[in-house]
């Protein structure tokens, strides 16, 4: 391949992995947004969280474009194919883990969070908290390929399930009107499925990482 193109296409996978950064960045704020918004009742939050939602499609069409070319015009082989494999089945997981942070955002706007008793705020907080904290590993992950990474989301999800359990024990034994508490067993899935789609996403950046470090490397 001529340096010319060999630059232009090392410029492609790098503006895939950026472009990958800043889905992460986005979902991230989904989450932050998403605790405002349900446990306060911010609507404020809940527009900018489903908003971001638009983002992150548009984002995974720039991304599946850019993939998509490279697969026609490259025929790329090793880590670069890996490489953009992976990033094809990662943007899906983004996308699902903005929608359940628009979907949490949302029941916010029905005022749910307001009607909680301190113990089970308390939980909810604690899940948001670390459903952010893995996905703030995801983009760490993805700097530094790491290649342990997963390994080290895969525990903390572990930990996720006592958290989980706590929170079922709690709707279950409170007064929560019916719909509050239906509205809470949706919120306790959401939550646990965001940490979940962070796993998936550092297993497939895992999939690429090598001792060397960039696509095509």
């Amino acid at each position: 391949m001529p340096d010319e193109l060999r630059t232009a296409y090392h410029k492609q996978l790098d503006e895939i992995e950026t472009e990958l950064a800043r889905m992460i960045v986005l979902v991230e704020e989904s989450i932050s947004g998403a605790a405002t918004a349900l446990l306060s009742a911010d609507r404020r939050d809940v527009e900018r969280v489903v908003a971001n939602v638009s983002a992150v499609e548009q984002r995974h069409q720039t991304v599946e474009s850019l993939i998509f070319s490279q697969l026609v015009r490259q025929s790329p082989v090793a880590r670069e194919l890996r490489f953009l494999v992976a990033a094809l089945r990662i943007v899906p997981e983004i996308e699902l883990t903005a929608n359940l942070a628009a979907n949490l955002a949302q029941r916010g706007g029905g005022r749910v969070g307001t009607q909680l008793p301190p113990r089970v705020r308390g939980l909810v907080a604690e899940l948001f908290d670390r459903g952010l904290g893995m996905w703030r590993e995801v983009a760490e992950i993805l700097a530094e390929r790491d290649p342990l990474g997963a390994r080290r989301l895969e525990a903390e999800a572990a930990k996720n399930v006592e958290l989980h359990a706590a929170l079922g024990e709690e709707l279950a034994s409170g007064e929560l009107p019916p719909t509050v508490l239906m509205d809470m067993a949706l919120v306790a899935r959401f939550l646990e499925r965001i940490g979940d789609h962070a796993v998936e996403v550092a297993r497939w950046i895992e999939s690429f990482c090598a001792p060397s470090s960039r696509p095509g490397a």
